[in-house]
């Protein structure tokens, strides 16, 4: 059983006012008293209650980490932003709460800021990112919004720089000498999706190549969706020879999809994801991929928000970090 402050107060013969008063330091306890108490404290293996001390203290030293998809699904992608984030909380001495915001979404997010059950949130994707961001500015609730840029005034956000990352990749397929260049994006993925086809079109104007409607597809959010939307694509009279994806998976998918044609990759069609996950290393042949600094980026926003929770007069940060193209041989072979 739990030792408590009123074991203390009798092991002692004090008032237990007077053992809490020295416990969390008040001026008014004599140090004599003060060391005796915290002596016997540590005999009796004395724990404090966080969430007493946190009533007291008047905040609950907690941060909610929120994202749009059920706890089983956490990926790498979103494990690596939440490890970068609690790293950061921990040297703090917060803990995150992990909330999956799925279903009725706003109604959860409701409850958390009435009840302000954490002091600030991240917050990551989800099918209502612009409504529960009007819910928190609305609730008060500090926040910072992961991978996503936002241009409304006063959201602060951590992305990857998505635009600089998609010029690149088309670039580099452009380089390569391709000209007719499919985009497998996923409109499930909402602002992102629509952002990422008009950094890809703006690469190939600026290389004077012809922006075809008919090689920009959105895939579902099914497993194989990336498969069947590739086969689309390499049925038309005049099939893509290189294809750049939304993300590894669906770019695996691709690929996969590519084989089974009878193609070569990427002697007939080359292929590039995004996000540089471990099976990106693992496909045959291995997948060119964007790096995203997610550990980075969760680092960031934590910073901020621990921040922006002590003092909420400083204005919003809006910090996009680079990306970087990772060349395997899924775009140029073997070399």
């Amino acid at each position: 059983m739990a030792v408590t402050i009123w074991d203390i107060a009798k092991y002692l013969d004090l008032s237990v006012s007077t053992v809490s008063r020295a416990l969390n330091g008040y001026n008014d306890v004599a140090p004599k008293t003060r060391e005796r108490v915290f002596e016997a404290a540590r005999e009796l293996n004395y724990y404090p209650s966080a969430a007493a001390r946190d009533l007291r203290r008047r905040h609950t030293s907690r941060v909610g980490f929120s994202y749009g998809f059920t706890t089983t699904d956490i990926g790498e992608f979103a494990a690596r932003l939440i490890n970068g984030a609690v790293a950061v909380a921990e040297k703090a001495d917060y803990n995150v709460m992990l909330y999956p915001l799925t279903g009725n979404q706003i109604e959860k997010l409701t409850r958390i800021c009435q009840e302000r059950e954490v002091e600030g949130l991240l917050l990551m994707g989800g099918e209502y990112l612009t409504e529960s961001v009007e819910l928190l500015q609305k609730k008060q609730l500090p926040f910072v919004v992961l991978n996503r840029w936002f241009d409304q005034s006063g959201v602060s956000f951590v992305t990857a720089d998505h635009h600089q990352a998609t010029m690149e990749a088309t670039r580099h397929l452009i380089e390569l000498g391709h000209t007719r260049i499919a985009y497998v994006g996923q409109s499930a993925l909402g602002k992102l999706h629509s952002e990422r086809i008009a950094s890809f079109w703006q690469a190939l104007r600026e290389a004077n190549l012809e922006v075809d409607e008919m090689l920009v597809m959105s895939a579902g959010t099914d497993l194989g969706a990336g498969y069947q939307v590739m086969r689309t694509l390499l049925e038309l009279s005049n099939p893509p020879t290189a294809v750049l994806a939304i993300h590894d998976p669906l770019a695996i998918e691709c690929l996969q999809s590519a084989i089974d044609a009878g193609l070569k990759v990427p002697d007939d069609v080359a292929i590039i994801g995004s996000d540089n996950l471990r099976e990106s290393h693992t496909t045959d042949p291995p997948l060119t991929t964007i790096h995203p600094p997610l550990a980075e980026i969760g680092r960031a926003a934590m910073e901020h928000l621990l921040v922006q929770i002590k003092d909420d007069t400083l204005p919003p940060i809006r910090l996009k970090l680079p990306a970087r193209l990772i060349v395997r041989q899924s775009t140029i072979g073997k070399r």
